[in-house]
């Protein structure tokens, strides 16, 4: 009757996400050294995966700074109608 608590369980999942994500970046960096070899050789000029995740991670950025300037005018148009 091995029971844990559930702050225990917790840290047990935070580390196995630790451990799942350093794996994945891991696994990202050999990807892309074989890559930039097989594209130095010739063999390989793009990959799709590798301009989709290109393209997914300028999207990423480009919606957070949408975000962040609306919510800056929002804030600045709250200040200028009630003052």
């Amino acid at each position: 009757m091995d029971q844990k608590t559930r702050s225990e369980l917790r840290k047990a999942k935070e580390q196995e996400e630790k451990e799942t994500k350093k794996r994945a970046k891991e696994r990202e960096k050999v990807e892309k050294a074989y890559q930039k070899k097989l594209e130095k050789e010739g063999k390989i000029t793009k990959s799709r995966k590798t301009e989709n995740d290109k393209y997914r991670n300028v999207d990423r950025l480009l919606t957070k700074a949408i975000i962040v300037v609306s919510i800056l005018l929002i804030i600045v148009l709250i200040i200028v109608f009630l003052i």
